[in-house]
């Protein structure tokens, strides 16, 4: 004979743990949609206010608004899953491990991307203290030659004598030696 008492509680536990991961799903569920929210709104949000444009005055043609909802939407999503581990009791070390590595792989990729940025805005400064290379000048740097028409932060662009617009980023005046002439116009 089976003990009745047995099998309730078998029950008991199965409909708990049921419970406990309806629930989760149900947080997941609503942490991924509030995510694609808050994206969204976001998105819209500096779309509004033109953040966009107001980078490009400065240089920044990367897609901003993009990017801030993107990442805005991503931390939520991490969020939610740390809730959800944590409902269903697996806030151990190895969760920890992973938002660890999650960081680092962050910091990481930052900094990678980073690692063109800055010889950038150095040689940018080192062009705007030095003096020599203004808009309107000739200069000649490795291959390329032709006029100055505008010293970004992180290029410069040159119109060639056959019309081209080539943007030379601006540690390459670091790094190469280049010539000034005199303007032909």
């Amino acid at each position: 004979m089976v003990n009745a008492t047995g099998v309730s509680g078998v029950v008991q536990t199965a409909q708990s743990y049921i419970y406990t991961i309806i629930v989760g799903i149900v947080i997941l569920i609503a942490g991924f949609g509030l995510g694609i929210l808050a994206q969204k709104l976001v998105y819209r949000l500096l779309r509004e206010i033109e953040l966009n444009k107001l980078l490009g005055k400065v240089g920044i043609t990367q897609n901003i608004d993009k990017w801030v909802s993107n990442i805005i939407s991503w931390v939520i999503y991490l969020v939610f899953i740390v809730v959800f581990l944590n409902h269903l009791g697996i806030t151990s070390i190895v969760l920890y491990l992973v938002l660890g590595a999650v960081l680092m792989l962050i910091i990481l990729t930052f900094l990678v991307g980073l690692k063109d940025v800055i010889p950038n805005l150095i040689g940018w400064i080192y062009i705007l203290r030095k003096g020599q290379i203004k808009e309107g000048r000739r200069v000649e740097v490795k291959e390329i030659s032709g006029r100055v028409e505008k010293i970004g932060y992180l290029e410069t662009e040159i119109k060639t004598d056959s019309g081209d617009i080539l943007y030379v980023p601006n540690n390459l005046f670091l790094k190469s030696k280049f010539k000034l002439r005199k303007s032909n116009d």
